[in-house]
């Protein structure tokens, strides 16, 4: 009787879109999880600053390496959220067509990350 739920529930989520979905969503929290782990004392709009200043522009070395440092270190958290969706979605679960979704916008927004730190 449990397994026919568990059917009924995985058919339900296994879909490209609902993964897709949930690529966009748990980065924005990976980005707030960053925020909590490497903000400190700082305001988000602070960390925010911090997090989207090009770096090229300032001059002192070391405050650009903080600079580069909070934004990779940010990024990371970012895409972990999607790294541990798609380990219980994919090997736990075993729902293919979701953890498609995911992967492919993971891929994407590695990519858009990728330009954003170099």
């Amino acid at each position: 009787m449990e397994i026919m739920k568990a059917n009924k529930w995985y058919s339900k989520i296994n879909q490209i879109k609902y993964g897709f979905v949930t690529g966009l969503v748990l980065p924005i929290l990976g980005f707030f999880i960053g925020f909590l782990a490497k903000g400190g004392d700082l305001s988000f709009s602070t960390f925010w600053q911090l997090f989207t200043q090009n770096h090229d522009l300032v001059t002192n070395s070391a405050l650009k390496s903080i600079y580069q440092d909070t934004r990779q270190s940010t990024l990371m958290f970012c895409l972990l959220a999607n790294m541990l969706a798609f380990y219980f979605s994919f090997f736990i679960y075993k729902i293919d067509r979701f953890s498609r979704g995911l992967v492919s916008i993971t891929l994407i927004l590695a990519a858009i990350s990728f330009l954003f730190i170099y």
